[in-house]
């Protein structure tokens, strides 16, 4: 024999008689392959899909049979002959020595294989290899005593019970769930680069062979001889490659399979994990730097892909192989945890912390995720639904904050820092993503700036999309547009009746202004509105204009924030001031009064008409007195002794002024006007303007002159509260003089028409700078209230209130009337008597005050001055209520309803 006995690894198994034969490696250098046949004998042929030949009997157990023995395994071997084209042929010889029998005799003996012709045709020739006779002659023998044993091959029965699938014909979906998550027995036929492999799964129907991505990693590609493809092989990948062949090739493992890829993946592809006793293929490929994470793919990790990155941490850090020339992000924000409140959410991933440690608000977005976008119509419900999913979790509760990176400005937006944040054991994040309600960030391998929980969040993502929850559930959510019930006090009033009847209404606070100043939601009737804690005063707070604010303003302000602010709260509505707010008391977990709690801090004090029309006003008294005797807040420098010299000095000047009242005898006043109704803010509150011939020609000659007279608008006019403006009423489009009270989103403003009474909400389109000539005459329309007479406090009585609206409009409405003004209040609307002449001579019995306590619908006011001054007049008034009492008319049908006030 010619040829020597060689060493090498067996690197494949192609069948039955045939293998791939790898040399020892050279340098960096792939080692030297060759395909050696078994020579003399042939096992069956396995089929060839592409060339639609199928499977020999008896194939896949030959090929197995050698396979279990040598595959990987290092042998000896020698080539005993060549064929014309160049395939060699010889003897391999395995074993604890590498020496003993030539393997062939023993596939032969076990039926694996069989002698060929041409084996048996060479002993009849005369210049046949004594050694090649003596093989043949032993084949022979060993293949007489396979057929005698009926073993293999020669087995009567059909060995061929499970086919070899090499096509992948099923729905990849459903055999995913067949099979998901389960350890199957396989055989790694292939290794395509060093994170994809071709392995064959051993099923209980079949030899499926399929595609398997190895979860969680990506290695360099390698693509030679493809098809209509340009080779592709990437740094690395070749070493990377041998690596994977030389551990797992045709070695049998457990597969688990546990996703499906992205995009046009071929039929049967799916990712998976490598099972193997020897350990972990992907940790060792990442360790080593022959591969580095795949988002995508690292979801489906059991137990998630934290060590992992570790490993790829670990790995950059020393700069192997594929991270030679890595340089790193730096993160301008270097992790740090710490301990906090929320605050505020501000919307669906950015949230205001208190910092404990530093003692300041600190705003961060949560790291590695997207609200849904505001200007998509189809998605801006679900980011209302997100920031309030995030307000029901954590607003007012301790959580954990751990800054992941710092996020530079760029272009319109500011930098901001980003961080992990959890309440409890809720990563934020993760609850916003796994409930459909953001998305996550998709990154580049090497930006390291990403959330420390940045796994969890791909696997939320993945859960969410596979629910098909949120905005993966493809239904579009356009956002909620909410009424707003302070639109102007018409509107308000609309409201209050309802709200009063209705007890404590559930509400939740979106905004704090100041102290005492709150924009409230209502989610059950989608309204929102201003409101206001009656019975108290609170010190104005800075304004974001830069304009100061009064001693104490911003910690009242901050106490409001800190305990209110985005909180669900109870509200009792006790009435409507004269631009729409809402007037009345805020319940914090249906138990605190925030006006007390601000009282009791000396953040507040009490004012007094405000309180004594409050139900809670005895409790707001004592809650200031126990500041006052704590010196808290503005009562530091409180003096008990001060206090109560200053009581007696105003209980004497109030007795002097009795007196002086007494001595000077106060008479009815009688000063008669004629006038017209031009508005009703309320039962007891109107707008009247004075019908003198003189007055009337006054104001037709400055409206006519206005129209004609209006000043440009230009681009930086901008309306002040409280200044006095030109405005152009939407009925009838006629310009008026106005006075702005109230500044809303959108442009819009509340005004007042000052010569009529009425209000409206105007575009700032509608509104002009008025000429400094029109601004000096006085209203036409003077603020007035009936004398004698008052509303009744009892919440009972106020479902009357649209009757006593309809008879005072019947009364008034369109008709020229005589009013007696009655009294002149400082800082207050003047109290008259209204008459009609038509009536004959003026008697408080005919007077439109009188028919308004006939019908049951006012109260005897003894505490105004009008009563001080015409006490004849207020005792008739009285008569006519008891009257209207006793006959059951009006508010009075079911009896006393109002007690004794």
């Amino acid at each position: 024999m010619v040829n020597q006995l060689q060493s090498a690894t067996v690197k494949l198994v192609l069948s039955g008689d045939s293998l791939v034969l790898r040399g020892a490696q050279r340098g960096n250098s792939p080692p030297p392959e060759r395909t050696l046949g078994l020579a003399f004998i042939q096992a069956p042929h396995l089929g060839n899909a592409k060339k639609q030949v199928a499977d020999e009997a008896f194939s896949l157990e030959s090929r197995e049979f050698l396979r279990r023995r040598i595959a990987g395994k290092p042998v000896k071997f020698v080539v005993r002959y060549k064929t014309p084209s160049g395939r060699e042929y010889g003897s391999v010889y395995a074993g604890p020595d590498l020496i003993g029998d030539d393997l062939s005799l023993k596939i032969v003996k076990e039926g694996r294989a069989k002698v060929t012709d041409q084996a048996r045709n060479k002993l009849n020739r005369s210049d046949v290899d004594p050694d090649d006779a003596d093989l043949i002659d032993r084949l022979l023998d060993a293949e007489h005593q396979a057929r005698e044993n009926k073993c293999g091959m020669w087995s009567p029965k059909n060995p061929h019970s499970r086919p070899r699938l090499t096509t992948f014909d099923d729905d990849a979906t459903q055999f995913l769930e067949k099979y998901k998550n389960r350890e199957l027995r396989a055989t790694v036929e292939q290794v395509r680069d060093a994170s994809t492999l071709r392995v064959m799964l051993h099923l209980p129907e079949a030899h499926q062979m399929v595609t398997l991505m190895l979860s969680g990693v990506k290695a360099p590609m390698v693509r030679t001889n493809v098809p209509g493809m340009p080779d592709l092989v990437e740094p690395f990948g070749e070493e990377a490659k041998f690596n994977v062949e030389i551990r797992l090739l045709q070695q049998d493992v457990k597969v688990r399979l546990e996703g499906l890829p992205q995009g046009n993946a071929a039929p049967g592809t799916f990712a998976g994990t490598v099972i193997h006793s020897a350990g972990n293929i992907s940790e060792w490929l990442v360790s080593n730097g022959f591969a580095k994470i795949a988002d995508w793919s690292a979801i489906y990790l059991e137990g998630g892909a934290a060590h992992l990155r570790q490993l790829e941490r670990a790995a950059k850090a020393k700069r192997m192989r594929i991270w030679k020339g890595f340089v790193g992000q730096v993160s301008q924000a270097p992790s740090k945890t710490f301990e906090a409140t929320v605050v505020r959410i501000v919307n669906g991933d950015t949230i205001v912390v208190h910092d404990e440690a530093k003692d300041a608000d600190r705003e961060f977005q949560l790291a590695s995720i997207r609200q849904p976008r505001v200007s998509d119509t189809d998605q801006a419900g679900y980011m209302e639904q997100a920031r309030e999913s995030l307000r029901r979790l954590c607003i007012g509760k301790p959580v954990t904050v751990t800054i992941d990176y710092h996020k530079p400005a760029h272009e319109n937006f500011r930098a901001r820092d980003c961080a992990t944040i959890k309440y409890k054991n809720t990563d934020l994040g993760v609850h916003l993503v796994k409930n459909g309600l953001a998305s996550v960030l998709k990154y580049r391998a090497d930006d390291t700036d990403r959330s420390s929980n940045y796994d969890e969040l791909l696997v939320a993502e993945a859960q969410a999309q596979t629910a098909k929850v949120g905005i993966h559930s493809g239904k579009p959510k356009a956002a909620t547009k909410a009424s707003d019930a302070s639109e102007n006090a018409t509107r308000a009033r609309s409201f209050i009746t309802h709200w009063q009847r209705s007890g404590r209404v559930p509400c939740i606070v979106e905004h704090v202004s100041g102290g005492a100043r709150l924009r409230l939601y209502i989610p059950k009737e989608n309204v929102k509105l201003l409101f206001v804690l009656g019975g108290i005063r609170c010190p104005r707070a800075p304004r974001k204009d830069g304009s100061e604010g009064e001693p104490l303003g911003a910690e009242a302000l901050e106490y409001t924030m800190r305990h209110a602010m985005q909180r669900n709260v109870e509200v009792e509505f006790e009435g409507v001031d004269k631009v729409g707010g809402f007037i009345g008391s805020v319940w914090l977990n249906k138990e605190t009064n925030l006006a007390e709690a601000l009282l009791e801090r000396g953040l507040a004090s009490v004012h007094g008409y405000s309180a004594d029309q409050s139900p809670h006003g005895n409790a707001l008294y004592a809650a200031e007195r126990t500041a006052k005797l704590d010196k808290r807040g503005m009562w530091a420098d409180y003096s008990a002794e001060e206090e109560a010299r200053k009581a007696e000095e105003k209980a004497k000047l109030e007795q002097q002024r009795l007196v002086d009242a007494k001595a000077q005898q106060l008479q009815p006043r009688i000063e008669f006007v004629d006038v017209m109704v031009s508005e009703l803010a309320s039962p007891m509150s109107l707008f009247v303007q004075m019908a003198q011939p003189s007055k009337i020609t006054e104001l037709e000659n400055m409206m006519a002159d206005l129209a004609v007279s209006q000043m440009p608008k230009t681009a930086d006019f901008v309306p002040k509260i409280g200044q006095l403006v030109s405005a152009c009423y939407t009925v009838g489009d006629e310009w008026h003089r106005a006075k702005v009270l109230k500044a809303l989103p959108a442009n819009q403003y509340l005004v007042s028409y000052i010569d009529f009474g009425n209000s409206e909400t105007l575009d700032v389109n509608r509104i002009r700078p008025l000429a400094s000539k029109f601004a000096t005459a006085e209203p036409h329309a003077q603020e007035a209230q009936l004398a004698f007479l008052r509303l009744p406090n009892d919440e009972f009585v106020s479902d009357y209130v649209d009757e006593t609206y309809d008879l005072l409009r019947s009364l008034v409405e369109g008709r020229k009337l005589v009013a007696n003004i009655e009294a002149r209040p400082a800082n207050a609307p003047i109290q008259i008597t209204l008459y009609d002449p038509s009536l004959g001579r003026p008697v408080v019995e005919k007077s439109v005050n009188g028919d308004i306590a006939s019908a049951g619908f006012a109260v005897a006011n003894k505490h105004a001055l009008s009563s001080q001054h015409n006490a004849q007049a207020a005792a008739k008034m009285q008569e006519l209520v008891d009257d209207a009492r006793n006959a059951h008319r009006g508010m009075w049908i079911y009896g006393d309803v109002v007690g004794d006030e």
